[in-house]
């Protein structure tokens, strides 16, 4: 199965929520048991933030099949998330232990304007 592609913009110092949806033939993955992990990295594959279910940044709606993975504006503040370039990944694994890679992209994160 290959990931979705999908690249984000976050502002530093606002929300950010993204809520995918897993589908499979046009019908969401029941998620009961899952857990969710989202990692950002740079291009040295130094991990820069990690939203998860294991650290309360993600929440699975089992039945609808989705995870929606968010940051508050603190944790998306420049001393928390610099400015930058980078790469994420969404992986949920089932209680079984398989993990499924279901969407990668551009995870770039621009400075705020406003102080």
């Amino acid at each position: 199965m290959q990931p979705g592609r999908y690249n984000i913009t976050v502002v530093n110092g606002t929300t950010f929520t993204l809520a995918p949806i897993w589908q499979i033939n046009n019908l969401p993955v029941n998620l009961t048991g899952y857990s969710a992990d989202m990692q950002v990295r740079d291009i040295s594959n130094n991990l820069i933030v990690e939203l998860s279910t294991a650290n309360g940044k993600a929440v699975i709606s089992a039945a609808l099949g989705q995870t929606t993975f968010s940051l508050t504006p603190t944790q998306t503040s420049a001393a928390n998330l610099p400015a930058g370039n980078y790469n994420y990944a969404v992986n949920l694994t089932d209680g079984s232990g398989n993990v499924y890679q279901i969407l990668i992209g551009a995870f770039t994160v621009s400075a705020s304007v406003v102080h």
